[in-house]
């Protein structure tokens, strides 16, 4: 009985929740790179494609190319593309016994739910080099321009670009192609498509810091010198394109910088002290969102920057990307004493305010926000040793949920929502990355709508709707105030779109004969 009160004490300290967090079984050394395709949950373990269907896990065979299986492994994320899931797939083979040489083939391997197809990208045939794949805004995302995935990889050691049609992979001539530079080209974050050209960081000849640069789809230009350095958060606001980005010339001064395409000029538009970060903003109601001058939230309008100060002056102020949660804004803090709490600004208020963490010794929460059914989950550590636990907040407080076993913990890293349950990584009681998942009894959809003829799905950065017997005469975007923001003529049975600002829209799909269907998203 004694221990029993006990453990009830410590839920009662934490504030933990009698729901918990339980292990998915067969989910050994998760990649941490769960996506959800086709009513399936998928991801790799031990670098190979496995699939989660709600019920048990199945590793899909090794794809193959020129009737060959190929033996080797996936690496980083997946994304999806043309309604097919893509995800790049290295295979190392011996080349040579005197003198021992190995080197890899680079492939990228598409899935459309029953055949996996593997296209080779011959320009990346040696020991290093090839096409990487990541999210959540890192450099090796990759961007959708002109119906075209673009990646970032290597060859023979310098960063390039390659794009991929679904038959093709085609790598983009890099004028500064030199062995010694690394990270050249960045994108993620740091890029954008905006008026049919993609920007993104391009660190250029004989300099040691990120620069800027586009690709119109058939080569790459340098828009900066080497008195600029450019440092992400790009967007775009107001039909005019924005950025971080340090003028080296004296006096050495941050801003934000605006490109003008029409005049090849790259300006200041607002002196900073010091840009925080390099995630874009968050867009709502045609202002932009950001982390600006040390941890203050900056709301610039295109015009003017609205400063709204931290907590404390001392303190590092606002350390994660922004969540836009209900009508609020939310984001990882962190003060002067290296405490992590869950911030929040609602929209025309003059400061910033903090969600009390269950216990004011804790350490706090992760950078990673997830919105799951009407709650915010992150994880969240009691002290710098601790297990990391998944957290959730109700727009009230905070709620601590119990961990399955004496492991490390929940990853700060990949969340993923599959039907009604979170899924995420988690390091057992063994050190080995599982996948764990969380459910709760509200009811959630594993795609953003549906109904018999027209469905919607997320696709890459987008959404794409698909309509299964008629063409799509016309598609309508409306914001959550019913203005129409969008209003196209798509005249097929498949139409891509994204939308640049955050919050809930409503998708009205118009088919040929006028049967109408509506479909409500959050993007």
């Amino acid at each position: 009985m004694k221990k029993r009160y006990l453990f009830f004490a410590i839920i009662q300290y934490l504030g933990l929740s009698a729901q918990s967090v339980a292990i998915l079984p067969n989910t050994d050394n998760y990649d941490s790179n769960g996506i959800v395709y086709n009513n399936s949950l998928f991801f790799s373990k031990n670098n190979k494609l496995s699939k989660f269907d709600g019920a048990s896990v199945t590793i899909l065979p090794d794809p193959s190319y020129d009737n060959q299986s190929i033996n080797g492994k996936i690496t980083g994320s997946m994304v999806i593309y043309d309604n097919k899931l893509c995800y790049n797939y290295d295979y190392k083979y011996l080349y040579n016994t005197a003198p021992l040489e190995y080197r890899t083939k680079d492939f990228i391997v598409t899935y459309d739910g029953t055949t996996q197809t593997a296209f080779w990208n011959s320009a990346a045939s040696y020991s290093a080099g090839g096409i990487s794949i990541d999210d959540n805004g890192k450099e090796y995302e990759p961007v959708l321009f002109n119906n075209k995935l673009v990646f970032k990889g290597y060859y023979y050691g310098a960063s390039n670009l390659y794009t991929f049609d679904g038959q093709n992979i085609v790598k983009i001539n890099n004028q500064n192609n030199y062995n010694s530079m690394y990270n050249r080209l960045m994108l993620g974050d740091w890029a954008l498509v905006y008026d049919n050209i993609l920007y993104f960081g391009y660190q250029g000849e004989n300099t040691s810091f990120d620069g800027f640069g586009k690709f119109d789809g058939t080569s790459i230009t340098k828009l900066t010198g080497n008195d600029r350095e450019y440092r992400g958060g790009i967007f775009s606001l107001n039909n005019a394109l924005y950025f971080n980005i340090l003028f080296l010339s004296i006096p050495t001064e941050y801003t934000i910088g605006n490109y003008n395409a029409t005049t090849n000029v790259v300006s200041k538009a607002i002196s900073l002290q010091r840009p925080t970060g390099f995630y874009k903003p968050l867009i709502i109601n045609s202002k932009a969102y950001t982390s600006v001058n040390d941890g203050k939230l900056g709301i610039f309008d295109g015009t003017t920057l609205n400063e709204i100060n931290k907590i404390n002056t001392n303190d590092i102020g606002i350390a994660g990307r922004l969540k836009l949660f209900g009508n609020d804004i939310f984001f990882q803090y962190k003060n002067n004493s290296n405490q992590y709490f869950l911030g929040k600004y609602t929209q025309t208020n003059t400061s910033l305010s903090l969600i009390p963490n269950p216990s004011t010794s804790d350490i706090g929460i992760g950078s990673s926000l997830v919105e799951f059914n009407a709650e915010l989950y992150f994880i969240y550590k009691t002290s710098a040793s601790s297990p990391a636990y998944l957290a959730k907040y109700n727009g009230t407080n905070i709620t601590v949920l119990p961990n399955p076993d004496s492991g490390a913990g929940v990853q700060d890293s990949k969340f993923v929502v599959y039907g009604n349950d979170l899924y995420f990584p988690y390091k057992n009681s063994a050190g080995i990355i599982v996948m764990a998942k969380y459910g709760t009894t509200v009811l959630s959809t594993q795609e953003v709508a549906k109904n018999t003829d027209v469905s919607i799905y997320k696709d890459n950065k987008g959404f794409t709707v698909i309509s299964k017997s008629k063409d799509i005469d016309k598609i309508e975007i409306l914001d959550s105030s019913g203005r129409i923001i969008s209003n196209t003529k798509p005249q097929s049975k498949k139409y891509y779109f994204e939308i640049e600002s955050a919050g809930i829209y409503m998708v009205k799909a118009v088919l040929k004969g006028g049967e109408t269907t509506v479909l409500k998203i959050r993007n």
